[in-house]
């Protein structure tokens, strides 16, 4: 089902309850949302591929996205998730204060319709930035924060997207994201571990970030990942251990675990894939770079 049909069919709902008079509903919708509602009705009616991000159907999401009505705030988010599946572009303040809005809902299935859509979002370079400065990393930590792992998956690859960006990178750490990040870098749940190692990743390519995450604890998280039994987590432990191996703090670091380290490494370099191979062979170069660790090797 398209993000028109799905979220069509929930506003139909809300709009026959809307004008049930025995509906539990009828004191929860104001006037403003039953307008809302049969404003998007008729237009999905009359077209399916309209835009959510501007115009008439916008404003009318943004008018469900601040009701207080659950369903509501579900129909947005829904509909925002869905349609950034497959448009995605840049788009305007106006069209991610609702998003954000809707990522501080009290309802976890509107906070990970939200993050779902911020994830897709972000993307776009200059979604990344916009998210940013708009206070979106803040309330992905809350996200991360959570015990539920659908929202640790979406805010996780949300931030991954976001550290992309070179200029987002310093943000992401002084957010007090790196501590949560490496913690998930352990969970238990295949996605969660995937998309945090992505993200740890990402924010290994500054050296000052680098030091961040060695203070974090990033080493121990991702010596332990060398077991990973997905290939791309693996694959984003040993780039990220390779570029803290390329400065001496780092190397220093990671040789409180060499021995762990290198044995694990000479192992995968036997069967793993060609690119994985590839990945290993550049980290035990960079690790060479120190004569404690030529011995090891």
């Amino acid at each position: 089902m398209g993000a028109g049909a799905s979220v069509l069919s929930c506003c139909r709902g809300e709009f026959e309850e809307s004008d049930n008079t025995g509906s539990e509903y009828q004191p929860l919708l104001g006037d403003r949302e039953r307008q809302a509602v049969a404003a998007l009705v008729k237009l999905f009616e009359n077209d399916t591929r309209i835009s959510f991000y501007d115009g008439e159907p916008l404003r009318a999401l943004t008018v469900l996205a601040r009701s207080d009505v659950h369903h509501l705030q579900l129909s947005a988010a829904t509909a925002f998730s869905e349609i950034s599946e497959y448009d995605v572009r840049a788009v305007p303040q106006e069209a991610l204060a609702p998003v954000l809005y809707l990522l501080q809902s009290a309802y976890a299935d509107v906070q990970q319709g939200a993050a779902s859509a911020l994830g897709n979002l972000a993307s776009v370079s200059a979604n990344k930035r916009l998210i940013v400065e708009m206070g979106g990393l803040e309330l992905l930590v809350r996200q991360m924060l959570s015990p539920n792992t659908e929202a640790q998956i979406n805010s996780v690859g949300c931030i991954t997207n976001l550290a992309a960006d070179e200029e987002n990178k310093l943000a992401i750490a002084r957010s007090g994201a790196l501590i949560p990040l490496v913690r998930l870098g352990r969970s238990r749940d295949l996605r969660v571990q995937r998309n945090a190692t992505g993200a740890l990743l990402n924010m290994t390519h500054q050296a000052e970030l680098r030091e961040k995450l060695v203070a974090a604890g990033a080493v121990a998280v991702l010596v332990d990942l060398l077991h990973a039994k997905d290939e791309d987590t693996l694959y984003y432990a040993i780039t990220a251990l390779s570029n803290i191996a390329v400065d001496s703090d780092g190397r220093d670091a990671l040789w409180s675990a060499q021995a762990k380290l290198v044995t694990e490494l000479l192992h995968i370099m036997q069967v793993h894939k060609i690119k994985v191979q590839a990945q290993v062979a550049l980290t035990l170069r960079n690790l060479a770079s120190d004569a404690r660790f030529q011995r090891a090797i």
